[in-house]
Order: C-alpha cells, then sequence, then structure tokens
C-alpha cells in the first residue's frame, strides 16, 4: 500500500506523541521534501519525531513545475500540492491530508483521500 502524507497529519499526530499511530495504520509513508521542510522547520513539535523514524520516506516530485501550477491554480499551499502531485505520480492508495479546501481538490484530482 503506498500512503502519502500532507504536514498536518504529521504534526498533529507528533503534538500528542502518537505519530507512531500512522506506521501502525499504514507502515511506510511517503513525503514529499516540501511536506519535510515543513515539518522538520522551526519550532515544529515533529521535528525530531519525524527525523527520528525510518518508516516515514521523503520522495522528491518528478515533475516540481506541476507542483507550482497547482498551487498558482488553487492558491494551497506548497506541501498540500506536492502532497497531491506526489500521490499522483506514485498512484497512492491513500492521501492523508486534512484541510478541506485541499481535500476538495484532491478529490476532483480522483486521489483516494483520508482526513477530517
Amino acid at each position: 500500500m503506498i500512503v502519502v502524507s500532507d504536514t498536518t497529519p504529521l504534526s498533529e499526530l507528533a503534538k500528542v506523541d502518537q505519530l507512531n499511530l500512522l506506521f501502525r495504520v499504514y507502515g511506510e509513508i511517503l513525503i514529499p521534501k516540501e511536506v519535510y521542510d515543513e515539518v522538520t522547520t522551526g519550532n515544529h513539535p515533529a521535528i525530531s519525531q519525524v527525523k527520528a523514524v525510518d518508516w516515514i520516506r521523503i520522495q522528491a516530485v518528478r515533475q516540481p513545475h506541476r507542483v507550482a501550477e497547482l498551487q498558482n491554480t488553487t492558491r494551497l499551499g506548497k506541501g498540500e500540492c506536492a502532497a497531491m502531485i506526489l500521490a499522483e505520480e506514485y498512484q497512492a492508495d491513500q492521501l492523508l491530508i486534512d484541510d478541506l479546501d485541499a481535500r476538495r481538490v484532491a478529490l476532483s484530482r480522483n486521489l483516494p483521500v483520508v482526513g477530517n
């Protein structure tokens, strides 16, 4: 199963020290470099947890121009757009994304979304 995550699922689970729930449910998680940069910048609560696990795999988007195009047409964040493009490139079984507007865009692109 291929699962791609946006920043917020990682961040929110890390805040309550439950990041490993993702591993227990999905096993390996793919995140684009843009999400990794968001989650490991500043005083983010997920920094040490994300860096400490070996089941989160950072994967570069193959066609980065598509991220910029999606961001320009939707006004969504870079991490959200990169997660969607990565999910498309890898034909992900699940895309973990929580933002309502981002979920709507992902669903319009026929991506299998998990999130509130």
